[in-house]
């Protein structure tokens, strides 16, 4: 008992050791704070990526695949509700009687669109893909006005004689200034067989017609592509092949069962699409694997962020340590008298290691508490410095969000009071041991 109450009596004493209390809450709180951001945000990326996908991908069909045949054998498995063909090309888009400026050589596509006129074109039958995928939400977002909003979403990719329609990320056509109805020329090229078997790079020119914007929930995925109709681009650039397919989008009825039906359908295509030749056509991704370079990046963020924080916390024990070290020295006298009284090794080690782990509990405590509550309002917090002190700690428009994105994840609540916990009884024991190894007649000569 008296081990408790010596090491209750050194604490509140000494309001130095405020210090290590501090220290310890103010790295817990930012470990939960900043990576329970982080895992909120991550949680909605995932959202925003999958809001631009289909639950599964089939591509890597070999030239000259029948895209009607290979949709029949997938919509066998009992967990496709639906399958769409597309075409898949690319170019550069801008508008008629301008001339494309040159792409940057450093350049990249945009996030949000408009830092080159390079796009991916995705030729798809409207109906189909709508069943497939979000495409009639994406038709009808509230955030597309009304100059750019189609005029038809049932039949979105409809347009005068003479033109192709095209539909162009809402984020793109507001960068370039378009309007419903501009008229567009994409620039491609395409691959000629001659009679002697020889191939020839030959330019395309298509005229389109702008039918309106589309917007997903993905900022990147509508920067970078736009919708025109397959048998169009199918004529344009693929000798007009009906049956002709690039890529296959999947709906799944169950998107729980995301890698048992990957699985299935993997199967499923090799069985259809089989030439005898062994290469093996046909890669089934699901919308986690065709994303998986993004969203790797996103986690490897966080999980850097995680070590520099737990090096926040190892500084704040090195801090707790010079507090612990301080009051053994000043507590030389009383180590003499405890010693010269009956007192062990042992009891004087528990007295001052009872005093770390007291420090090191009230600050997890502390911070645990406080970064929990942080993390719960962030949104809120957010708001608050931003009408006190006009400071954005976290501009939401930048990352396509409506609030500051939080998730707190209970097991990491568990492995930061396990690290906490680790690192206060680490500190605590050293000088700890020190005190028991003095010598009390050295001790009683000091006082």
């Amino acid at each position: 008992m008296y081990r408790l109450y010596l090491a209750l009596r050194y604490l509140l004493t000494r309001p130095i050791n405020l210090l290590g209390v501090g220290g310890i809450a103010l790295s817990v709180w930012a470990l939960v704070v900043v990576v329970s951001l982080f895992t909120g945000f991550i949680a909605v990326v995932e959202a925003h990526v999958h809001d631009a996908s289909a639950d599964i991908s089939i591509g890597d069909l070999p030239p000259g695949s029948d895209g009607q045949a290979l949709v029949r054998e997938l919509r066998t498995d009992p967990n496709v509700q639906a399958a769409a063909p597309r075409l898949l090309h690319h170019g550069l888009l801008h508008r008629q009687g301008h001339r494309p400026p040159p792409p940057p050589l450093l350049g990249r596509t945009a996030l949000h669109g408009g830092d080159q006129p390079f796009l991916f074109v995705l030729g798809v039958d409207a109906a189909a893909e709508a069943e497939a995928t979000g495409f009639q939400r994406w038709l009808t977002d509230s955030a597309i006005p009304a100059n750019l909003r189609v005029a038809d979403p049932q039949n979105p990719l409809t347009a005068p004689a003479g033109t192709t329609a095209v539909l162009v990320g809402l984020e793109r056509c507001r960068a370039e200034g378009w309007q419903r109805g501009d008229r567009l020329v994409l620039h491609s090229g395409r691959l000629v067989r001659s009679g002697d078997g020889q191939t020839t790079p030959v330019q395309v020119q298509l005229p389109l017609w702008l039918a309106g914007a589309y917007k997903t929930q993905h900022g990147g995925f509508d920067g970078n592509n736009v919708f025109v109709p397959r048998a169009a681009l199918a004529e344009a650039l693929f000798d007009g092949s009906a049956t002709l397919v690039h890529e296959i989008a999947v709906r799944l009825t169950d998107p729980t069962d995301l890698a048992g039906s990957a699985e299935r359908l993997q199967r499923t295509v090799q069985r259809a699409l089989d030439p005898g030749d062994g290469r093996g056509y046909g890669a089934v991704r699901t919308w986690r694997q065709k994303n998986q370079a993004f969203l790797h990046s996103v986690e490897h963020q966080r999980a850097l962020l995680k070590i520099v924080l737990v090096v926040i916390l190892v500084v704040a024990a090195f801090l707790m340590l010079a507090t612990l070290s301080m009051m053994v020295t000043e507590k030389v006298a009383d180590i003499g008298i405890l010693t010269a009284l009956g007192g062990t090794p042992l009891g004087v080690t528990s007295v001052f290691l009872a005093c770390g782990l007291c420090i090191t509990l009230v600050g997890l405590g502390f911070g645990m508490a406080l970064g929990t509550v942080t993390a719960v309002y962030l949104e809120e917090v957010r708001q608050a410095l931003l009408w006190l002190f006009g400071i954005d700690l976290f501009p939401i428009e930048v990352y396509n969000l409506d609030r500051v994105p939080c998730r707190i994840d209970p097991w990491w609540l568990v492995q930061v009071a396990g690290m906490a916990l680790a690192t206060g009884t680490v500190v605590s024991v050293l000088p700890a041991l020190r005190a028991a190894r003095h010598d009390p007649l050295v001790s009683l000569r000091e006082a």
